[in-house]
Order: C-alpha cells, then sequence, then structure tokens
C-alpha cells in the first residue's frame, strides 16, 4: 500500500467553502491561531485544579501538536516548493491571530499568564513568547518535513527503476504547475460569476 502519492491528484476538486478553509492561507490562520490559543487558555484555566506537573508538561506539550498538525494540514495542500514562503506567512498570520486574540481575551479580563489573570502590561511577554516558539516550531518542522517528503518521493520514483528519476520529477512539477493555473483560472471564473448575481439582485 502506497502512503504517498506517486502523481498528483488530477480529478475535480471539490470546491466548498470547508474544502476551500485548508488551502487558503488566512482562513487556515485563523482557525489555527483561535484553536491553538483557546486549547493553551483552557490548560491554564484546569492547571490549578486538577492538573499534576507532569499532566501539565503533556498538555502543554499538546498545544505544538495541535499546532504544528494545523499547519501541516494547510502545507500539505500546496506543493513542496512553495513551502519557502507559504510557512513564514502562515506563521506571520497565525502568529498575529494569536496575538489579536490574547488581546482580546485580556480585555475582558479571562486571560491567563500561569494559572494567574493576566493584565495589559503581560500582553507583551505573552505575545513575544508566542512569536519566538511558535516561529521555532513551524519553520523547523516544515523544514523536516519538506525533507521527508522529498526523500520519500525520491525513493519511490527510484523504486521504479526509471530510467530518469530527474526528469519524471520536473514532469511532476511540471504538471503541479499547470493544476494551480487551472485552479487560478477556476477561482477567477468563481469571483466573476459571484459578481455578476450580486450585480443581477
Amino acid at each position: 500500500m502506497a502512503f504517498f502519492p506517486e502523481f498528483p491528484f488530477t480529478g475535480k476538486r471539490v470546491d466548498s467553502f470547508l474544502a476551500r478553509i485548508p488551502r487558503s492561507l488566512v482562513p487556515m490562520a485563523l482557525v489555527t491561531g483561535i484553536a491553538v490559543h483557546s486549547y493553551f487558555w483552557f490548560v491554564l484555566a484546569r492547571a490549578s485544579v486538577n492538573f499534576g506537573l507532569i499532566g501539565l508538561l503533556l498538555a502543554f506539550s499538546a498545544r505544538f501538536v495541535l499546532l504544528l498538525a494545523l499547519s501541516t494540514v494547510y502545507l500539505a495542500n500546496h506543493p513542496v516548493r512553495q513551502w519557502i514562503w507559504r510557512a513564514p506567512a502562515f506563521l506571520v498570520l497565525e502568529a498575529a491571530v494569536e496575538s489579536i486574540y490574547v488581546a482580546v481575551l485580556i480585555r475582558i479580563r479571562v486571560e491567563r499568564i500561569g494559572t494567574e489573570h493576566a493584565q495589559r502590561h503581560d500582553w507583551w511577554s505573552i505575545v513575544s513568547d508566542i512569536w519566538v516558539y511558535n516561529t521555532l516550531a513551524i519553520l523547523s518542522f516544515s523544514l523536516v518535513l519538506a525533507v521527508v517528503v522529498q526523500t520519500v518521493r525520491y525513493a519511490l520514483l527510484k523504486h521504479e527503476h526509471r530510467d530518469s528519476t530527474v526528469i519524471k520529477i520536473h514532469d511532476e512539477r511540471e504538471m503541479e504547475k499547470a493544476e494551480e493555473r487551472i485552479d487560478a483560472r477556476e477561482e477567477r471564473a468563481a469571483e466573476k460569476r459571484d459578481t455578476g448575481s450580486h450585480q443581477a439582485l
């Protein structure tokens, strides 16, 4: 059973709203930022109630598992060669969403720093930690994941004893570019249809 597809998907892509979220930078960063910090807030809110030290450490580790899992969901919907700009862009937007979310929670007096309620002067220390740790986590993980994906792809192609694996990889990239152009045309056509329907109304 092949766990990594050898050829890009060429069927008709489902274009519902929910299907577009994992492929879209801004919505996916918004979902990730809110989900990750909501989980983190819940852990801190419960920490003083029934969390032991080991449980607390495991819960904090799960925050990064959630962050990297959602990052992978976004990146996996795009060619690896695009990750060089998509990973940093996703990082910046996700951290910005968390920073704004922290400000809102502080404003309504429910944000935590440790197990205590955070104040306005605590915002910068909370946000700086988010930016530092998320940067290290997302960029390092994306680099490792890209190396693994490309290595597995190369190994699968080599396993088939093709005469020219490099040519095959080049052909796959050209196919990916063609699919991207088709997707872009479909998105523009959908926007035109939406604009036309609004004008008709």
